[in-house]
């Protein structure tokens, strides 16, 4: 009976912090994305290009990616909760300030708030990943990761479809300070979680690990580093990371863009149309977990295998369709292949390294991840303004899925 109970308890908080994680990271994806909503409505408030006023969403990646490994460290050493907590109130601040430079039209200020909030946006992404990954057993990781996972589709979905209708309602400078507004909220559910359900359980589990740390003959961090990376499934997960991250956040970047300029859509049926390709994360980031746990029997390359074949046509199906009804099934198709992969690797990449080593593993993974992220929408920005046309700039995205696709099959170990 005493097993039972604590195999009870051990599920309940696993579901609490799980809860907790998902709804704080699904906010701070709204604050992320939310720019490139109404981005030339931006461009003309700060009186900058749309080139240029794409770094609202690419400096919130750059920060994130430079400052990763450091995360992963301090991660390994203060604890997981601590780190969330802290990443979700500084991203709240950071809106705030944010906001007030952007209703005055101050833009290099305005970037500076958004450098902040993407480190600890990336804390809050990688201490939960590191969290949900713990407290689950094998047989649930790769499924609970997925669902974990499904937090940035919908933020961004949520911030793709109320972008607009907050500008049009609140003006153009609102839409920055929405994500700070719903990760306050979030702030307070995660502690509910922890100091309710999670709490002492959590806390004594990672003092138990960090007394073993200490205890052992823990490397220090540039031995850890150097034994992570000379893992081979955490060098090719880092590369398909770069690849998948790159068309996701190349397509969530420009989209609307491109439907206001390509198809004559009004900036409300763009936001709509775009948030779509997001909004699929939802199902199949949980669903790559599922299919690997019980489909496959926790293994996770399949699923990346899977992902990149069906993506690379599906990029080129996107950047020649002209009628809005083909594109609409495609950003559908294209949503769900393509954030197939996001949670499987995580666990591809957590599964290949010791508990000591885990942090740091998983973020040189997010890093690189969001080394795509942020720059595939500059890429690609350049490549517009060069040619004057979108076609360079999808064919960028495509190379780069081909390139994850030839690694998950000649190269990759499962």
């Amino acid at each position: 009976m005493e097993r039972v109970t604590d195999s009870t308890s051990r599920a309940r908080t696993a579901g609490a912090y799980l809860l907790g994680t998902w709804v704080l990271s699904a906010a701070v994806h709204v604050y992320l994305i939310s720019p490139a909503s109404v981005l030339p409505r931006i461009a003309d408030g700060l009186g900058v290009p749309e080139t240029t006023a794409i770094w609202l969403v690419s400096a919130v990646l750059v920060a994130w990616a430079a400052t990763n490994f450091g995360v992963g460290v301090i991660i390994d050493r203060v604890g997981d909760v601590a780190t969330i907590s802290a990443g979700g109130v500084a991203v709240v601040g950071a809106a705030g300030v944010g906001w007030a430079f952007a209703a005055r039209g101050l833009f290099w200020p305005l970037i500076g708030t958004r450098v902040f909030a993407g480190i600890a946006i990336g804390a809050v992404w990688i201490a939960s990943t590191t969290l949900v990954g713990r407290l689950f057993p094998i047989e649930r990781r790769g499924t609970a990761l997925g669902v974990f996972t499904t937090s940035a589709p919908a933020g961004f979905a949520v911030g793709q479809v109320t972008g607009p209708w907050i500008a049009a309602t609140a003006g153009w400078s609102a839409v920055l300070a929405v994500g700070g507004v719903l990760s306050a909220v979030a702030v307070v559910i995660f502690a509910i979680a922890h100091f309710v359900v999670g709490g002492s359980a959590v806390n004594s589990e990672e003092a138990t690990t960090d007394s073993e740390s200490a205890n052992s003959t823990s490397p220090s961090v540039r031995q850890g580093f150097s034994t992570v990376l000379r893992n081979r499934t955490v060098v090719v997960g880092a590369v398909v990371a770069f690849a998948a991250y790159s068309l996701y956040l190349f397509l969530n970047s420009w989209l609307p863009t491109y439907l206001l300029e390509e198809f004559a859509l009004s900036p409300g049926t763009s936001g709509l149309l775009a948030a779509v390709f997001p909004a699929m994360g939802v199902v199949s980031r949980a669903g790559g977990g599922i299919i690997s746990d019980r489909l496959f029997d926790h293994r996770r390359l399949p699923v990346l295998k899977w992902s990149f074949v069906i993506a690379t046509p599906v990029m080129v199906l996107i950047m020649v369709s002209r009628s809005v009804p083909v594109l609409l099934g495609l950003l559908i198709l294209g949503g769900l292949v393509i954030q197939l992969t996001f949670g499987v690797v995580y666990s591809y990449v957590q599964e290949a390294v010791e508990l000591t080593n885990e942090g740091t593993a998983l973020s040189i993974l997010g890093s690189t991840g969001i080394a795509g992220a942020f720059s595939a929408p500059v890429i690609a920005g350049t490549l517009i303004d060069l040619t004057g046309a979108y076609t360079a700039a999808f064919l960028y995205a495509i190379a780069v899925a081909i390139v994850g696709g030839v690694l998950v099959f000649f190269v990759a170990d499962e």
